[in-house]
C-alpha cells in the first residue's frame, strides 16, 4: 500500500512538472503568467493592472507574463489588426522575459517600435509583442 501511494504521488508530481513548469518557476521568481482566448476574456480577467488599451480588437491567444509588482511585463497576441492608439518611436527597452520571442539580447528587435501608452510593441509573424519596463522604482503601466 505504501509503495502504491508513493507511485501515485510521484506520478502526480511528474504530471504537474510537465504541465506547468512555467507556472511553478514563475512563483519562485515573483512572476505571474496568464492566457486569454480573446480581448473580451482578457478584459474580464487581467491581473495586477488594467488591460492594455493597445490590444487589437481581434486579439486572440493573448499570453502575458509580469513581475508581481507589475514593474515589468511582456504580452504576446495573435492578431491581424493593428494595435490601438500607437505612434512610432525609438525603442528604449527590451522585453524582460523571452518566452514569447527570442529577444533577450535585443539583436532581433528594431530600433523603432510602436509606442502604445506605457508599452513598446513590435510586429511578430502572427501578431504583436509588447512590453513594459518601469523607468522609476515601483512604476506600473497604470502610472504612465
Amino acid at each position: 500500500m505504501h509503495s502504491k501511494t508513493l507511485l501515485v504521488a510521484a506520478s502526480a508530481a511528474g504530471i504537474l512538472l510537465l504541465a506547468g513548469c512555467s507556472s511553478i518557476s514563475d512563483g519562485l521568481h515573483d512572476l505571474h503568467t496568464e492566457a486569454f482566448v480573446d480581448r473580451d476574456a482578457a478584459a474580464a480577467g487581467w491581473v495586477g493592472v488594467d488591460v492594455p488599451e493597445w490590444l487589437p480588437v481581434d486579439a486572440r491567444e493573448i499570453r502575458t507574463t509580469a513581475t508581481n509588482d507589475e514593474t515589468h511585463a511582456v504580452i504576446a497576441v495573435t492578431s491581424d489588426d493593428e494595435p490601438v492608439g500607437c505612434v512610432t518611436a525609438q525603442r528604449v527597452a527590451l522585453p524582460f522575459d523571452g518566452r514569447y520571442g527570442g529577444f533577450e539580447a535585443g539583436d532581433a528587435l528594431p530600433d523603432e517600435v510602436l509606442r502604445c501608452g506605457a508599452y513598446e510593441v513590435v510586429a511578430t509573424d502572427d501578431g504583436w509583442l509588447g512590453w513594459f519596463t518601469a523607468t522609476e522604482p515601483g512604476q506600473t503601466p497604470d502610472d504612465v
